[in-house]
């Protein structure tokens, strides 16, 4: 454990990946937060691929962002991330 702040964290944090509960947040994170889901390089890749068949499921904004801005983006910290 550490502390960053007031806050108390298990290290665990810094030895799994990312994972994405969208039936916990309801996609709060990516809609609230100041970035999108993090991404690794490859994954990158089947965003791009998968992006014709999800669309008719996704809602216009989110159309919207991925046709200007791409399925993916480098976020401010340098890293890949789904755009907002």
């Amino acid at each position: 454990m550490f502390q960053l702040g007031k806050t108390i964290v298990s290290e665990e944090i810094l030895k799994k990946d990312f994972v994405c509960n969208l039936s916990a947040c309801k996609g709060a994170c990516c809609i609230a937060g100041d970035a999108g889901a993090p991404l690794e390089e490859a994954e990158t890749d089947i965003l791009e691929d998968l992006y014709p068949k999800i669309k008719p499921y996704l809602r216009k904004e989110g159309i919207e962002a991925i046709e200007k801005q791409g399925p993916s983006i480098i976020g401010e910290d340098g890293e890949y991330e789904t755009p907002l």
